[in-house]
């Protein structure tokens, strides 16, 4: 990381911007275009490779506006704008210019806090439109900044939108929603669910569970094994218990959704260990229900279909 100021009018303080991305390559497209630019004011120009040495240069200078990379290896940038408002920098202007065009995904960085997204590729006028803009703007106080909701705590899957994502791989159709819940009372009373064990490489004995409702269980592995939505619907009416075809499916998702769970350490790589279909309540449930270390409950509904539920525990 370093840093290059242009030299400003005498008296004039140049405006300072943080870069950060991952890319040597674009932090240098981007000072370049900003630097150029005659539409800009003087610019004190500073960049980092990570969100962890952004928050060491935010620490030790707050800059004027901060334009972040969505997708970074270890801190990302929704981490990063997250750690701006818990360490008050929630009045900072923040760009974030990314190659993400997933809609959850841009409307979560709006949620928190980002002042404009632009995508990447960017042309150089857009670039500079929209810095200017932000740094135009007077850096909200305090009591204007909008209290941007936490991850859930102690959550098991913490990345709701690589859940849909991999579900719409799976189940190879967008007519579905799949939001979080909440915890589900009566959990350890199911008579029947799909349940998968999960172990890491890094650690002796069960890591994590996975659980589908039998709606759950007939709506993924239904429609990825290519069942009629009649054929769905019937058997999530009657209850009926989901064909070995269906369970195969519905576990090959939970076997998809292993790398998606919450790392505890960096070296803890999870993977499926079995998934069966349990006829009977889950004795050990009740238990771990009381002592897990991370709990995470989605409803996912087909429209016309019905309404199901996943539920995953770090233990």
């Amino acid at each position: 990381m370093h840093s290059q100021s242009m030299q400003p009018p005498s008296g004039e303080r140049p405006r300072s911007v943080l870069i950060v991305d991952d890319s040597r390559a674009i932090q240098a497209i981007m000072r370049r275009a900003l630097e150029q630019s005659n539409a800009l004011p003087p610019l004190n120009i500073r960049t980092a490779s990570s969100a962890e040495q952004a928050q060491a240069l935010v620490e030790d200078e707050t800059p004027d506006l901060l334009l972040s990379d969505w997708h970074m290896p270890g801190m990302d940038g929704a981490a990063l704008l997250r750690w701006l408002r818990r360490h008050g920098h929630g009045g900072l202007p923040i760009g974030v210019i990314t190659t993400e065009t997933r809609s959850d995904q841009l409307d979560r960085a709006r949620e928190l806090g980002a002042s404009f997204v632009l995508n990447k590729p960017f042309d150089d006028v857009s670039l500079c439109q929209a810095v200017g803009e932000a740094l135009s703007r007077p850096m909200a106080a305090p009591a204007d900044i909008m209290q941007v909701p936490d991850l859930p705590r102690g959550a098991a899957l913490e990345s709701l939108a690589q859940l849909q994502q991999q579900t719409y791989m799976h189940i190879g159709t967008r007519g579905f929603e799949l939001l979080r819940a909440e915890p589900d009372a009566r959990l350890a009373e199911r008579e029947q669910q799909l349940v998968a064990l999960y172990g890491s490489t890094q650690r002796g004995g069960l890591y994590a569970l996975g659980l589908l409702d039998t709606a759950a269980c007939w709506l993924i592995g239904g429609a990825a094994s290519g069942l009629s939505s009649a054929e769905i619907q019937a058997g999530i009416t009657a209850g009926t218990e989901p064909s070995a075809r269906v369970v195969d499916q519905a576990g090959r998702l939970l076997q998809a959704c292993a790398p998606l769970l919450r790392k505890r350490s960096p070296t803890d790589q999870v993977a499926l260990s079995a998934a069966r279909l349990v006829r009977q309540r889950f004795d050990k449930l009740p238990e771990l229900l009381q002592q897990h270390q991370g709990r995470s409950e989605f409803t996912l509904r087909i429209k016309s279909l019905g309404q199901g539920r996943l539920s995953f525990l770090l233990v």
